[in-house]
């Protein structure tokens, strides 16, 4: 009985260390002397690829058969903005 509360005790302990070591960093990016978190930055390059990409599709007249283009540029933007997290940061 003794042993089940001390390993769940361990267990509980060692748990929240884990948890709470995750919260040692915050990547942030300085940018002209302002600390901005890396995941606007790269939010805001997603949304500056898509909107490039918007005015592609425009020009090449591929826009009525893309379908929906809501879901379609929030899928580039999410897509654009996570992998320039997982490759620079």
């Amino acid at each position: 009985m003794r042993l089940d509360r001390q390993i769940i005790a361990a267990a509980g302990l060692s748990s929240l260390v884990l948890v709470l070591s995750g919260c040692s960093f915050s990547p942030s990016i300085n940018i002209m002397g302002s600390y901005f978190p890396s995941w606007i930055v790269c939010c805001v390059a997603g949304i500056g690829v898509t909107a490039s990409v918007h005015a592609l599709f425009t020009r090449w007249k591929i826009l009525d058969e893309l379908w929906p283009l809501p879901l379609l540029y929030l899928a580039l933007t999410c897509f654009v903005s996570c992998s320039l997290w997982l490759i620079f940061l």
